[in-house]
């Protein structure tokens, strides 16, 4: 009884996302298009409009990219090769044969 219950249930779900992936195939375009013209009937917020005239302004951006100078990248390599073991990087996890029982 158990595994009829759980094949129902298999399947059920199978034709639940089938009817889905069909509805979406089928009717998609007209979803979508309702979807935007109900998006675009809802009121906007004040401050929402005021953000969006912001953002349609133009705005220049300085972007500018500091480089660190050279004797701070020259004392930085000596602290990482102190901090690696190479000990550790060789050593391998050994299994024991309980692990495998």
């Amino acid at each position: 009884m158990k595994v009829a219950n759980t094949i129902i249930k298999i399947l059920t779900a199978l034709a639940a996302v089938a009817g889905v992936v069909y509805i979406v195939a089928t009717y998609g375009e007209q979803i979508v298009a309702w979807c935007k013209k109900t998006l675009e009937n809802l009121p906007k917020c004040p401050k929402c409009t005021e953000e969006a005239d912001e953002d349609d302004a133009e705005i220049e951006v300085e972007i500018t990219v500091e480089e660190p100078a050279a004797e701070e990248a020259a004392e930085e390599v000596p602290a990482a090769e102190e901090d690696f073991a190479p000990e550790a990087a060789e050593a391998e996890p050994v299994a024991e044969e309980a692990d495998f029982e």
